[in-house]
């Protein structure tokens, strides 16, 4: 007569004591990052200057709206020349770019354009047309702080 064995090995895996193991490590991430100050993780040192004197590589030129001029808009270049058309401005800048004429081309200046938040697309569209007739290499940026 054959003997039986009464013990089976069992082959199923619990993971409820795996699942209460990851909810804690998941409460433990959550609450550590949420106590973390992101001003005091990384210390930085910026540099500063008193000097008002900009790059001379970038003419800053600004268009701002304006209810006293004739087109809406003012158009303010290295924030402290102001002119109230588009042909000012255009000689203007040819007055900027003169001074590098002899100058290798990387190193000519570029306008760094800023919009006021109602600056119509037209007022925009008639200064890019007036850079790529003048072949003035621009970048338009994001808002003054």
């Amino acid at each position: 007569m054959a003997i039986k064995r009464s013990s089976k090995i069992d082959s199923s895996f619990s993971s409820s004591s795996m699942t209460d193991l990851v909810f804690l490590l998941l409460v433990f991430f959550i609450l550590a990052t949420t106590l973390i100050n992101p001003n005091n993780a990384v210390k930085l040192t910026l540099p500063s200057s008193s000097s008002k004197e900009g790059d001379p590589s970038v003419i800053a030129l600004s268009i701002v709206g304006d209810k006293k001029s004739e087109s809406g808009y003012k158009y303010v270049i290295n924030r402290d020349e102001t002119y109230s058309n588009v042909t000012e401005v255009a000689g203007a800048l040819r007055v900027h770019f003169e001074k590098f004429e002899g100058v290798a081309e990387e190193e000519k200046p570029y306008i760094s354009l800023r919009c006021d938040e109602k600056v119509t697309v037209d007022a925009l569209v008639e200064i890019i047309d007036l850079t790529r007739e003048e072949k003035y290499k621009m970048v338009l940026a994001t808002k003054d702080k």
